[in-house]
């Protein structure tokens, strides 16, 4: 059984609304209307009856029936074909959707396998009386991918919300085991979004060279996907970078915690030293009257305990301890 799809019409002169798609629709499409065709899976028999209502080229409707593994740009004819990765959630572990757009005159077909939050936010978040039929094909497609940009910026908030996790236990030191374990798990999310969105460079940056023109009925991409992506970007850069802070913050809590004892061996040692030397002293084999008495012994001690005293009231001078 094929997969449906759907086909929304937004018509800026009366409400926008899901249509059954046919050649006679798409022959009324007009300057005032701009139609979605929305395909939630790669289903070739789909997309060839959609390629056949729609007038795709063939080079198009091939690249559509299977995944391309990176973002890409591709002009033909009268059509551009843009295909971007979105990232979305599986359980706790994020995985890329690939998404094509492709925008003919006065409509837009995206064909993806498995839902995207991206686009499923878009078509609901909409009024069902909107300006949209206003726009050209090329704009409609700068929207969904904006769309799409907006999650990957929801991606790095969840990063960075475990950031935020992460630091109360960096504050704990050592003793949280499992610290460096989620700094591994987030690091590698980190990377895996990273790798995501910066390929889509290469396919954003013709939207802004003078070379890039399009039909007239296409209109043109907005040229800000360039600055949205490289914004992206640096946001990427920064949950990272704040990452190596947490990291740094565990680091160095590690440290102090291993100077405090240090500290407190070395404190310990000293006041033991002078007590141990005496009895070292004590336990000689000389021929003195002072070993010859046995109450001498409260002497010794009296002594070991006035040396620990002085070094303990020198080291709380000193503020060592």
């Amino acid at each position: 059984m094929s997969t449906p799809y759907r086909a929304r019409l937004y018509d800026a002169d009366r409400r926008d609304r899901d249509v059954t798609l046919t050649r006679q629709l798409v022959r009324s499409l007009d300057d005032r209307k701009i139609l979605w065709v929305y395909l939630p899976a790669r289903d070739r028999e789909m997309v060839g009856e959609l390629s056949s209502l729609l007038d795709l080229p063939k080079s198009i409707v091939e690249s559509l029936a299977e995944e391309h593994g990176r973002a890409r740009l591709v002009r033909d004819r009268s059509v551009i074909h843009l295909t971007v990765q979105a990232i979305e959630r599986d359980q706790r572990n994020f995985v890329r959707r690939e998404v094509d757009l492709v925008a003919g005159p006065n409509f837009v077909v995206s064909v993806h396998e498995g839902p995207v939050d991206a686009l499923e936010r878009f078509a609901g978040d909409l009024p069902s009386d909107t300006l949209l039929g206003r726009l050209d094909a090329g704009s409609f497609l700068a929207a969904l991918v904006d769309s799409v940009i907006a999650t990957w910026f929801d991606r790095i908030e969840e990063v960075e919300r475990d950031i935020e996790g992460l630091d109360e236990l960096a504050l704990r030191g050592p003793t949280s085991n499992g610290f460096l374990v989620d700094v591994h798990r987030l690091r590698r999310r980190i990377a895996f979004v990273r790798r995501t969105i910066v390929p889509h460079r290469e396919a954003f940056a013709p939207l802004v060279r003078p070379d890039f023109e399009l039909d007239e009925r296409l209109g043109r991409p907005w040229p800000g996907l360039v600055d949205r992506l490289e914004r992206v970007i640096d946001t990427a850069e920064n949950a990272r970078d704040l990452l190596v802070g947490s990291l740094d913050i565990y680091l160095g809590r590690a440290a102090q915690r291993t100077n405090e004892v240090m500290k407190a061996l070395t404190i310990v040692s000293s006041v033991l030293l002078p007590s141990i030397v005496l009895a070292g002293i004590m336990g000689m084999n000389f021929k003195l009257p002072f070993f010859n008495e046995p109450s001498n012994v409260w002497l010794v001690l009296g002594a070991m305990v006035v040396l620990a005293a002085g070094i303990l009231v020198a080291a709380r001078l000193r503020r060592w301890i």
